[in-house]
């Protein structure tokens, strides 16, 4: 064997231990799938919980009134509200079980259903008084899928 061909065999055999090293300690070094999803899975959970307490009709109003409104305004203003924020955390549902996703989907329609009822059965009523109204109103389905989000974590 030439001189050459000796130096290319110690240089590749050097570059390939390395990558191996490199590729080996890697994996050693903590990049499971689960150490890498369980921190994104815990972080979903924070940002759905806080999306369904945000989604409290005495919350809601708290952020969402202003003095002077008219009731179409308001009404529109809570709707747009849940939606956008249901928007923003769509990416939530990557890490959270089909059951848990769907129960935080429910509370939300149910969210719009009552905004959408409350407006209905009072027409005459001003913003002021719907507010009051609105903020009054429970959706017992938030705590359902509190409990489950909760439930789900506790699994980790």
């Amino acid at each position: 064997m030439s001189d050459n061909t000796i130096l290319i065999l110690l240089v590749g055999a050097v570059v390939f231990g390395g990558g191996y090293l490199i590729m080996n300690k890697g994996k050693k070094s903590g990049g499971s799938h689960d150490d890498v999803v369980a921190p994104l899975k815990i972080q979903a959970y924070e940002r759905l919980l806080l999306y369904l307490e945000r989604m409290r009709f005495s919350v809601l109003v708290k952020r969402v009134f202003m003095p002077g409104m008219s009731c179409s305004d308001l009404q529109f203003a809570l709707i747009q509200n849940i939606q956008d924020e249901f928007e923003h955390n769509l990416a939530q549902r990557l890490y959270v079980e089909e059951q848990t996703w769907i129960m935080v989907n429910i509370a939300k329609e149910e969210a719009l259903r009552g905004i959408n009822k409350a407006f209905g059965d009072n027409p005459e009523a001003d913003a002021a008084t719907m507010a009051q109204v609105i903020a009054s109103v429970s959706n017992p389905l938030i705590d359902k899928a509190i409990i489950t989000i909760k439930k789900e974590f506790n699994t980790l």
